[in-house]
């Protein structure tokens, strides 16, 4: 469709482009302020996701203090870790282990005499020569008088067959090792045509080198292994060296994972008071408001970048969920714990209460603070009683109203999170929804701005159109106008 001719103050000497878009700014106003809207939805959507985040941290955490197996942990420490250290697996029980390393396990080494050159040069003669590494594998190497030094050995470290071949500088000579270890681990280099192993990389082609076992003594009995490795009772033993004396290798509970653990859940639920806090006490101003694309148009990026920060402030001030999540997780963790003994079934017998109110400290109220003395200690004397303050379970429905007063911190905390976390979802929806199947709160709400939004695009494109075509008509009159007037000009002038 082609679009009507606009005769922009060709008669008038009006700039009607100007006047028009004068008006349309007018017409603009209500589309601005469900922009503006829109924006403070987005910016509202962006707060809740970073709360969300937080709280899904912290949930992930409170989740492992859930259960017991994460309090029956095992840890195994060495008196000598340079010569023998050890990792429990699941099945490491407590106990102590001593041990004496006679002798490492090594891989097998054959090693040349001197030859003084240069690898990235060329060989210059041809020849060929066998490698064979462990299990009888081995490699033919061709070479060819274009063929590198560098080349030959790439040959052999890629052919699979568990040996390395290296040059060493220092020394210069050609090396070559087994990837393995062990009695079993062996390498030796058979000559072929032009003898190019012995003539020119002066290799022994003489012998087989082979490596040796590792000799162990563990609790008075003495083992032979291929690696410096072993997996016993539980433990996985890492061999370093020789040893001197006997080293004494002790797996006891894990208590330094489990406070740890409670120490980062005080640490992260004080921050994530603190953020609550701040942003539901922040007080939005009334001055920055989310910028027009006019407005935009006439500052600098950096003019508009600090003018969103302050417009940002306050969108979840005063939030209920969030004031809620605090007031909840509070509640949890407050009191008692029903059935469990006086001297161990509050978080205070374990060192952590919430802090009072502290003079010129007003952030502070509502933080929980730690004694890690007294921690330590709780964990250290009595690690069951510390393990069921936090995983006692009930054996009530959970919707009778005593459930939760028998239930552990972590999890009365959990159910809170989540209830929170879901009531955020609920309100705005999650990143993997569109807009338009959305039904959260916020999601109805774009909606609706949306639909009023092409609404008035619509009527604004309608009204545009009616005022270029009312301009046109006025600027066709003149026209026509000064068209009378020169003919009747012309007539008098002939009189």
């Amino acid at each position: 469709m082609v679009s009507s001719i606009k005769f922009s103050g060709m008669a008038s000497g009006i700039d009607t482009d100007k006047v028009i878009s004068d008006l349309m700014k007018v017409e603009r106003m209500p589309l601005n302020k469900l922009k503006q809207q829109k924006q403070i939805i987005a910016w509202k959507r962006d707060d809740y996701r970073e709360v969300n985040t937080t709280l899904s941290s912290i949930r992930s955490l409170v989740d492992k203090l859930r259960f017991s197996s994460n309090y029956n942990k095992q840890a195994a420490t060495s008196s000598n870790p340079a010569v023998v250290t050890a990792a429990t697996t699941s099945s490491a029980v407590s106990g102590s282990y001593t041990v004496e390393v006679k002798s490492l396990a090594s891989s097998a080494l054959l090693t040349g005499n001197t030859v003084d050159l240069d690898t990235k040069s060329k060989v210059g003669v041809s020849g060929d020569f066998v490698v064979e590494g462990p299990e009888g594998k081995n490699v033919k190497i061709t070479v060819t008088p274009d063929t590198t030094y560098d080349s030959i050995m790439k040959q052999v470290n890629g052919s699979g067959i568990g040996v390395n071949m290296s040059y060493d500088k220092i020394n210069k000579r050609f090396m070559l090792s087994t990837t393995s270890t062990g009695k079993a681990a062996s390498v030796n280099v058979q000559d072929g045509t032009n003898s190019l192993a012995s003539n020119v990389l002066k290799l022994d082609t003489t012998t087989t080198v082979t490596g040796t076992d590792a000799t162990v003594v563990i609790n008075g009995s003495t083992m032979e292994l291929k690696n410096n490795s072993m997996e016993f009772n539980g433990l996985k033993f890492n061999l370093n060296g020789v040893s001197t004396s006997a080293v004494t290798v002790k797996v006891s509970q894990d208590t330094e994972n489990v406070v740890g653990q409670i120490k980062e859940f005080v640490t992260q639920y004080n921050q994530l008071v603190e953020k609550i806090n701040t942003k539901t006490k922040a007080i939005p101003s009334k001055t920055y408001t989310p910028l027009t694309d006019e407005q935009k148009e006439a500052m600098t990026e950096t003019q508009i970048n600090l003018w969103e920060s302050k417009a940002k402030v306050g969108m979840l001030y005063k939030d209920d969920i969030l004031q809620g999540t605090l007031d909840a997780t509070r509640s949890s963790l407050v009191g008692t714990i029903k059935g469990l003994p006086d001297d161990f079934n509050s978080l205070s017998d374990i060192g952590i209460t919430f802090k009072g109110y502290q003079k010129g400290q007003p952030s502070e109220l509502g933080k929980l603070n730690l004694d890690e003395k007294k921690l330590q200690e709780a964990v250290d004397t009595n690690p069951d009683a510390v393990m069921k303050i936090f995983t006692q379970t009930s054996t009530l429905d959970p919707k009778d109203k005593d459930y939760k007063s028998q239930t552990g911190f972590a999890e009365r905390i959990y159910s809170d999170l989540t209830n929170q976390i879901n009531k955020i979802v609920k309100r705005i929806g999650t990143s993997t929804i569109s807009d338009a199947v959305d039904g959260s709160q916020l999601g109805k709400s774009l909606r609706d701005i949306n639909d009023k939004m092409d609404t008035l695009e619509d009527r604004i494109k309608s009204v545009q159109e009616r005022y270029y075509k009312q301009f046109t008509a006025m600027e066709k009159a003149i026209q026509k106008l000064n068209s009378q007037g020169s003919w009747l000009s012309q007539q008098l002038g002939q009189l």
